[in-house]
């Protein structure tokens, strides 16, 4: 088989997002019969139908969908190299676009990026974001690196591409919150051990953003019981009214106590290995900019202040 056009696999990425020859002709601004050939063209290469025809348009078969999966990736990256220019141009090589869930923002994000305005020239700017629409524009080239996490109960949730790459600085213990007047709190107090959740079975809770609900979940089927979610939210500062008033309690990271924890809520140690997150930053694969070797090195500086090293370190 001859070597693949690229230009090719993204027609045909095309065609599946618009669902019709017509469409993605308009989309793209070539005519619907250089779309034609192209497809004619790549389904010869290939030995093998790449679209089919429906009452709605066209549908890909799954060799199509194979190949369009791969133009996709191509049109990010050559969507990125467009955004990487334009940065260049309009700030130069030092300015870097981050995001970040709150919780780190507030702690050893801001912190380090304190630390970088006094000791660098690298321009930064900040947009708050959880870790699964973060991997979405970092794939599609709209960032140049994000502060994500790992919880340790659902390592697998977050599926991280090839075009990624991930470097972990060090892990966030998680934390129950209860109210201070209540029986956990009280017991914690008094023993100062870790809670088991297994006792917390009748309990209402309080749960986060997507990933988060996600652990408290997991956590929760750990220790053989269902939570009862009666709230959602991912503001941490809502998260401890809502404790502190008796409507439920909650799991969150250390890290969103510290700066910031209700006189009247306490935030316990869990009985359990897979209370924790591993805090890292992802970047783009071979991004080999200085300004992001510096960030890394910043993050590392301020991380043993916040986190705890690695166990598989």
């Amino acid at each position: 088989m001859q070597n693949l056009n690229p230009q090719m696999l993204v027609t045909l990425w095309n065609i599946e997002r618009y669902g019709s020859l017509s469409a993605a002709a308009r989309a793209t601004g070539w005519s619907q019969a250089a779309i034609s050939q192209q497809l004619k063209r790549l389904e010869q290469q290939c030995g093998c139908m790449l679209v089919e025809r429906n009452a709605h348009g066209v549908s890909l078969t799954t060799p199509g969908l194979t190949l369009a999966r791969h133009g996709e990736l191509i049109a990010n990256r050559v969507t990125q190299a467009e955004g990487d220019l334009e940065e260049y141009r309009l700030h130069g090589s030092s300015h870097l676009r981050i995001l970040a869930p709150p919780s780190i923002c507030s702690t050893l994000l801001a912190r380090t990026l304190v630390n970088l305005s006094q000791q660098t020239d690298i321009d930064v700017s900040l947009v708050q974001m959880e870790p699964p629409e973060a991997i979405r524009l970092m794939e599609r080239g709209q960032a140049d690196a994000a502060i994500i996490f790992r919880y340790g109960s659902i390592p697998n949730f977050l599926h991280i591409g090839e075009d990624l790459r991930v470097e972990y600085f060090g892990e966030d213990p998680l934390r129950l919150l209860v109210p201070k007047s209540g029986e956990v709190a009280e017991r914690y107090e008094q023993d100062g051990m870790p809670v088991d959740l297994a006792l917390l079975h009748d309990e209402s809770w309080i749960a986060g953003c997507e990933t988060c609900q996600a652990n408290l979940v997991s956590i929760a089927h750990k220790a053989d019981f269902e939570p009862n979610i009666t709230h959602s939210t991912d503001d941490y500062v809502v998260t401890q009214n809502l404790v502190e008033m008796g409507l439920g309690i909650s799991i969150v990271p250390e890290l969103s106590t510290l700066s910031f924890l209700r006189d009247d809520v306490i935030a316990c140690p869990i009985k359990d290995a897979h209370a924790v997150r591993s805090v890292g930053m992802l970047t783009r694969a071979g991004d080999a900019r200085e300004s992001i070797a510096e960030l890394s090195d910043a993050i590392k500086k301020v991380a043993g202040r916040y986190l705890r090293p690695m166990q598989d370190a």
